[in-house]
């Protein structure tokens, strides 16, 4: 210190002192505490940013000493008072948000005008303003625009129409202006759904070659192909990504034995019927010149489709040919009427169709009947011994199997189910039917007659071209659909483009209502029977109606 006063007199400027910076500060503190005339309001926080608690300021217990009688109040219980433009604009945006209930509130008139005038903050206080009140109108694009991008001869998979019919812009927005996800170097769920595919159709393919039926395979002989064919599957997807990781490896066991328990199943259900597997990989397409892969749109415009089922099982008679078609699903997918309804699950319907009008072709002088139409989901089951009462390997087997029971739409002549479940007395283990004293039990089993099979075709012949002809006018409108079961927003990847929120005007869920599966079939009889204009879309359709509360029918078709 004698130093610092020694330089001073020699008129070398320093910086300050601790305790002459303390005294300045305390000076300009006293400038600020004279000037208000009329209020002064002293504050501090409580709690930090990590939620701990603050000590106030040595001025705080200063003030509270010289004016005894001050009291310490909580901000947050005082209402009208803005101590800072971060807290100013975030009463200006739930001002705006709650703008239509209390619009007259002159305090919060007042906070807008502030604002808006602010030279600072005008340009943001417009954007919330115009975010705040913004409402979204249905609109599409043009149909020349359409007809741009897609042409005269509207082309893809079934999948598309499904995608169409769950949300329109989505599909625009996928097949219209191709935006795709960008690509990671990682197993997701669709990677293990492709290998499940690959391995169970390329032990159906060594068998083929080998000459041999699966139903002639041991269990140990089964899990040697399973074995072989996983390996090769696996080795060469991906640029041996399976090797990369232990995880991933770990993932590679899995997947053999998920398909070994597959292979086993579907030994165990073929055993059980008549039918032989005749294809594998059966693909389909507007080449093949089939009316239900080749739809008319208008005079110039089709919808041309292709398709790929999984399996198709036959059986054949003097008289018949009965076909099953089974798509591998490596997710927990369900058949469901309402979804065909709603044209969200159209699929299994179409290839049946498709492979129909193929065996007619090749079997002209038989009747072609439709047996069932399947799910099969890729799992491998646990089994709790102490509530299913399973004792035995034998029972514990059969109770998998039955876990393992294919899902879907079965023909309700009892001849039909005879040859896909010669065993079945009760409940089926292989197909969903139940009967008692001979007869389906329609409470626990899924089934349609003949003619109701041919009204499901029909009826999705009528969906693929009202929403074939949608896409061809230009709808994009952003109305995604929403179910008991879900919506179509849960896995979309777009919801950064469309800007869908329920609590924005306009924007909105097309709500599908529940309906019996009796009252389904007679709209679906209804639609295929009318004459009339079917170009807009109506809630015979599609479902594109309104606003009707959510649901699904979860039940199958019923026996005539």
């Amino acid at each position: 210190d004698m130093d610092r006063e020694t330089l001073k007199e020699c008129q070398i400027e320093l910086a300050p002192t601790s305790r002459e910076d303390g005294l300045m500060q305390r000076y300009y503190l006293y400038l600020l505490l004279t000037k208000p005339s009329d209020e002064f309001v002293l504050s501090y926080v409580s709690f930090n940013q990590a939620g701990k608690s603050m000590r106030p300021s040595s001025l705080i217990s200063e003030m509270k000493r010289m004016f005894p009688l001050l009291t310490v109040q909580d901000a947050s219980e005082e209402t009208g008072k803005i101590y800072s433009l971060e807290e100013g604009k975030e009463k200006l945006i739930e001002g705006l948000r709650a703008y239509e209930e209390h619009g007259d509130d002159r305090k919060f008139l007042e906070l807008y005008r502030y604002f808006a005038a602010s030279r600072e903050y005008g340009k943001l206080t417009k954007k919330l303003t115009d975010a705040a009140f913004y409402s979204y109108e249905k609109r599409g694009i043009s149909k020349a625009a359409a007809s741009a991008l897609y042409g005269t001869i509207l082309q893809g998979s079934v999948t598309r129409l499904e995608k169409y019919a769950a949300c329109a812009y989505a599909h625009f927005l996928n097949y219209g202006l191709e935006l795709m996800e960008r690509q990671e170097y990682q197993v997701g769920a669709a990677v293990m759904g492709n290998l499940f595919h690959s391995s169970i159709d390329l032990c159906f393919q060594e068998l083929q070659e080998q000459g041999k039926k699966l139903t002639e395979l041991t269990e140990a002989e089964q899990a040697v192909l399973v074995g072989n064919c996983v390996r090769q599957v696996t080795e060469h997807y991906g640029s041996t990504i399976f090797q990369s990781t232990a995880r991933n490896q770990y993932l590679v066991r899995r997947v053999e034995k998920m398909t070994e328990r597959t292979i086993w199943a579907l030994a165990e259900q073929l055993k059980k019927g008549d039918f032989e597997p005749a294809g594998f990989e059966v693909a389909f397409s507007a080449i093949d010149n089939l009316s239900a892969m080749k739809i008319r749109l208008s005079e110039e415009e089709q919808l041309h489709l292709r398709g790929r089922i999984d399996r198709l099982d036959l059986c054949e008679d003097q008289e018949h040919v009965y076909v099953k078609i089974i798509d591998y699903k490596s997710g927990g997918t369900r058949f469901d009427l309402a979804a065909v309804y709603y044209g969200l699950q159209l699929q299994l319907v179409v290839y049946m169709d498709a492979v129909t009008e193929l065996e007619e072709r090749k079997h002209p002088g038989k009747e072609v009947v439709p047996a069932g139409i399947f799910y099969y989901n890729i799992k491998d089951p646990l089994v709790d011994t102490d509530k299913e009462n399973a004792e035995t390997p034998e029972e514990i087997e059969k109770e998998i199997l039955r876990q393992l029971r294919m899902n879907g739409l079965v023909n309700s002549d009892l001849a039909v189910i005879s040859h896909m479940d010669r065993a079945i007395e009760k409940k089926s283990d292989v197909i969903p039917v139940a009967l008692k004293d001979g007869m389906i039990q329609e409470n626990y089993s899924s089934v349609a007659s003949g003619r109701r099979f041919e009204i499901l075709k029909n009826y999705v012949r009528r969906q693929l071209a009202c929403s074939g002809r949608e896409i061809l006018d230009g709808n994009t409108e952003v109305e995604p659909y929403k179910g008991a079961a879900g919506s179509a927003c849960d896995y979309c990847p777009y919801h950064g483009v469309c800007g869908f929120d329920a609590k924005v005007a306009g924007y909105r869920f097309r709500k599908f209502p529940a309906i019996q599966a009796e009252k389904i079939w007679e709209k679906m009889s209804e639609a295929t029977e009318e004459d009339g204009d079917t170009a807009g879309r109506t809630a015979d359709t599609n479902g594109r109606t309104a606003d009707t509360d959510a649901g699904m029918a979860k039940n199958g078709g019923k026996r005539e």
